[in-house]
């Protein structure tokens, strides 16, 4: 059965025969071979009229020279002046006098030069010499009219020996035109003159095109391995593609060239990745470029950096990968890929704050559930009195730590965040003192940043305390916080544990994912401490450990003034 023939859904119409393009690379060679060879011929063909006109103009100058040359010649002059005289009384006997005489002369002549010919004549244009003895005393054929008339002149003829290029040029005896000279060159020995040059100029032709031609398939080679072997449409689909998918793509992209001793250069940049690094002019650029920001400037230039980082006042996850690039010795590539984790570190610290008030109204919740069985019990017991004074004396204990709280704090979400957690600190046996020096207004910071970093602090603070009291069966547990304004504006928060330390060594490692030390009895730690490292370091702060007088650790964060806040 033909294919045309083939009824559908057969595998002659589930597979068509795909049209084979003719990839860019094989096109480059056939229109490079083409306008080589054409060039090639053009040259040759230039070089072949050159070689025939040079030879045309050298065979007419040697036989202007020669002619010229004899014209004036003493022996010449006397035999044709004396022939010319003779001519009246004695014609045969003057032309067989005078070509006795030159054609012995001029044949000799005719030995040591590249003149094929030369014929001397009188006026009337009897010949003297000629080639073939058995023409002398005939006639010349050609033009001697400018001759006679005193000029020298050139002209290509077909005489007895065939086409020539001959000159004529006069003999003069005191001013009188007394014979001629002729002297020339035939077309055969200038065409052989000319098949020589043009042999050399053909090896030369030759060798020109086998280097053209290795040059070209070497630019093939090369052209096929790095299109693939594609066509010039379907390299542009391609490319149109890329383009689409990469400025469409939600992580910024970059592609760092380097060469062994150089600086690298961004040579592909898409509009993520420019966005993210505040980067406003478009690739290629130097990654140490002055115009580029410090901060961007450092990432681009490092080999290392990975992780989330503040760059450009944004949390970045970064990612580096190596790669060969083009291909060459001493020049290679770096994929840096960022992601945008800003909006994800904002929501876990809002979820972690989340976290921390249900926690802290949990503990309220089960801390007054305990009050109200206490009262309930007294009151079953019939001791009113008692149960009214025990009531009063919680509620005036909560209202005084909720007026202390209210008033030093002008932020409803962390007053409520300290009394969540003084009431969790009290239900595990820790005391917690409060002690603030905010001026009111001055906090100006976001509420799920500050509950990330004290309801974290304080979290951590709270375990410490409570696993070394346990430890120790002492009942002086205890945490501290301490928040304060400066004059620049800038606030601190401390928070001190009476737990069991940090050791200094292991100082730096605590705000590491996934680091803790709560197996070993000390301070607890694990994912809290390094999102409140990321917090701080986004809002432009630091976060520093030390020991407290007592053995415990203070943790302290220094967060600079908010925008539009003054100290």
């Amino acid at each position: 059965m033909r294919r045309e023939d083939a009824p559908p859904g057969t595998a002659a119409d589930a597979h068509p025969i795909r049209e084979r393009r003719r990839s860019i690379a094989r096109r480059f060679l056939i229109e490079l071979g083409l306008v080589l060879c054409a060039g090639v011929v053009v040259v040759f063909i230039g070089l072949a009229y050159d070689a025939h006109a040079s030879a045309h103009d050298r065979a007419g100058q040697t036989s202007t020279d020669l002619a010229t040359t004899l014209a004036i010649d003493p022996t010449v002059v006397q035999a044709v002046a004396q022939a010319h005289a003779e001519a009246g009384s004695d014609r045969d006997g003057s032309v067989t006098r005078a070509a006795a005489r030159l054609q012995p002369y001029v044949e000799g002549i005719l030995r040591t030069t590249d003149v094929d010919y030369v014929t001397i004549m009188d006026t009337d244009r009897t010949r003297y010499t000629h080639p073939d003895p058995a023409r002398i005393g005939g006639e010349f054929l050609g033009t001697i009219e400018p001759a006679l008339a005193g000029e020298t002149f050139t002209e290509v003829y077909e005489g007895t020996l065939g086409p020539s290029v001959r000159a004529v040029t006069p003999i003069r005896v005191s001013g009188e035109v007394v014979g001629l000279v002729s002297a020339g060159v035939t077309l055969q020995s200038v065409t052989a003159s000319i098949l020589t040059r043009l042999q050399i100029v053909g090896v030369f032709t030759v060798v020109v095109l086998g280097l053209g031609a290795l040059a070209a398939w070497g630019l093939f080679r090369r052209l096929n391995r790095v299109t693939d072997g594609r066509d010039a449409d379907e390299l542009a689909r391609l490319f149109a593609a890329h383009e689409a998918v990469l400025h469409s793509l939600e992580e910024g992209l970059l592609l760092i060239e380097r060469r062994t001793g150089e600086a690298g250069r961004v040579v592909l940049a898409n509009d993520q990745a420019a966005r993210m690094l505040g980067i406003d002019r478009p690739p290629p650029f130097a990654v140490d470029a002055a115009w580029l920001p410090e901060d961007v400037r450092a990432l681009l230039e490092a080999d290392d950096r990975e992780g989330v980082e503040r760059i450009g006042g944004r949390d970045l996850l970064i990612a580096r990968d190596d790669a060969e690039f083009g291909g060459l010795t001493g020049r290679g590539a770096l994929i840096l890929t960022l992601r945008d984790r800003t909006e994800l570190r904002r929501i876990t610290g809002e979820l972690s704050s989340v976290h921390t008030i249900s926690d802290a109204l949990r503990a309220q919740a089960h801390e007054f559930d305990n009050r109200l069985h206490t009262i309930a019990t007294l009151i079953e017991l019939g001791r009113a009195d008692e149960a009214l004074k025990f009531a009063a004396s919680e509620r005036d204990l909560g209202q005084r730590l909720a007026d202390r709280v209210l008033h030093a704090v002008d932020e409803p979400v962390i007053a409520a965040l300290m009394l969540g957690k003084a009431a969790q600190a009290h239900e595990r046996a820790v005391e917690m003192h409060f002690e603030t020096h905010l001026a009111p207004g001055t906090q100006g910071l976001h509420p799920a940043d500050v509950v990330t970093i004290l309801g974290n602090l304080i979290d951590n603070a709270t375990d410490a305390a409570a696993a070394r009291a346990a430890r120790t069966r002492s009942t002086d547990a205890w945490v501290e916080v301490y928040l304060a304004s400066t004059d620049d504006g800038s606030l601190v928060f401390q928070v001190t544990d009476s737990g069991d330390g940090i050791a200094e060594a292991d100082r730096e490692r605590v705000f590491r994912r996934g680091y803790s030390t709560k197996d070993a009895g000390s301070q607890a730690h694990g994912y809290g401490l390094t999102l409140v490292r990321q917090v701080v370091a986004g809002l432009g702060g630091a976060i520093e450990v030390s020991a407290a007088p007592g053995g415990g650790a203070v943790f302290t964060a220094i967060l600079p003034a908010p925008v539009g806040v003054s100290g």
